[in-house]
């Protein structure tokens, strides 16, 4: 589980500190020879595909913006490795809005969507530096089981709107490194409210079951919006071009900061990721990636979350590990314009549950590239 987010942490700052210095120094002896280590902004974006945050020079006035759609969707429930069932873990008694005795809780996620449209600028200030800006706008919807004494009753809830915003400053350190300090700001929300209408039928008679009304209540952490904290995300992306293939990998930090408004902190988050990529043609680029999240759980809890409604309520219910393969293609439609397509699946989930379980997930983006 979450071992894996301090053991990369400390390995990830030892390496930085021995290969940053070793690559500093190297690049100093090449300045000394009068080497130009900078390459066309067009030429660097041919290493990415539509998931992929690689960080890279611009060149003074170098500009990028980015419109990119990711979708994740989740079905079934994980306890550790283990498939869960929903009558397992949860079940109602009429008129109360505690879980019936033997059980943690009152009902259960089935499925769960979550969309994300994310809107990015970047800007190169000098050779060796950019700034960068992404806004996200997202869409999440749930849906749940309750099991009654007399029968299973279903609902749904939703939640949308502006995610939290973020700010990176980069510095290429050399051909190949980059390293990068992003500061991420609580624009989303964590106060979003729901009200979820469970209708179902009398597994006896087959007879409508009466309405139940929750809500409006606070939403369950997956459907909130955002942190609520200041977050730092340090990052460092390794990128390098082998004719017409090129590798690379990146191992990005998120740092969360303090406690947020609701009395709860989100986990620390730490991502590592690593691909490979070939030019078909000019333009037209292949590649493949796995990925590794690892993230912490939820510390604190919420006054106006009731952990026994749901495992999406339940604090204890969150963090885990998570490791995914991707696949995707982009190809440029002239010098300024790029599309991408990236499809993936986990094939390695480790869950501190009960917690809905990644299926499927694909994004796709187009990005607007100008100047060297």
């Amino acid at each position: 589980m979450f071992f894996l987010n301090r053991l990369f942490y400390n390995v990830i700052i030892l390496i930085l500190f021995l290969v940053s210095g070793y690559l500093y120094a190297e690049e100093m002896d090449h300045s000394q020879h009068g080497e130009n280590n900078n390459t066309s902004s067009h030429g660097s974006h041919d290493t990415a595909t539509s998931s992929m945050h690689i960080h890279h020079e611009h060149g003074t006035g170098g500009f990028m913006f980015e419109y990119k759609f990711m979708r994740m969707n989740m079905k079934g429930l994980l306890d550790g490795t283990n498939n869960v069932s929903s009558n397992s873990i949860s079940a109602a008694q009429t008129g109360s809005m505690g879980p019936s005795p033997g059980f943690d809780y009152r009902m259960s996620p089935t499925k769960m969507t979550m969309d994300m449209h994310m809107f990015m600028g970047m800007y190169g200030i000098s050779e060796k530096t950019s700034i960068m800006g992404m806004f996200h706008y997202l869409n999440n919807d749930m849906d749940m089981v309750m099991h009654m004494p007399m029968g299973n009753m279903f609902g749904s809830m939703d939640t949308s709107g502006i995610g939290d915003t973020r700010f990176d400053v980069m510095h290429q350190v050399n051909h190949q490194l980059t390293t990068s300090l992003g500061l991420s700001i609580p624009t989303g929300s964590i106060n979003e409210k729901i009200t979820m209408i469970m209708n179902g039928t009398n597994s006896s008679t087959g007879a409508p079951l009466p309405t139940v009304v929750n809500g409006p209540m606070q939403a369950p952490y997956p459907m909130q919006l955002g942190s609520g904290t200041y977050d730092l995300v340090p990052a460092v992306t390794y990128n390098k071009s082998l004719d017409l293939w090129n590798i690379g990998g990146q191992a990005t930090y998120t740092l969360r900061t303090g406690e947020n408004d609701n009395q709860y902190t989100l986990g620390d988050q730490l991502e590592i990721t690593a691909w490979g990529t070939y030019s078909v043609s000019q333009g037209f680029t292949l590649s493949s990636r796995i990925n590794i999240l690892d993230w912490g759980k939820i510390n604190g809890q919420s006054p106006d979350i009731n952990p026994l409604l749901s495992p999406t309520a339940d604090p204890d219910a969150t963090g885990g590990t998570r490791v995914d393969l991707l696949f995707g293609i982009s190809g440029h439609i002239n010098k300024y314009h790029m599309l991408s397509l990236e499809v993936g699946a986990p094939v390695y989930q480790d869950l501190n549950g009960p917690q809905l379980k990644t299926d499927t997930m694909y994004a796709v983006s187009y990005q607007y590239i100008y100047g060297e």
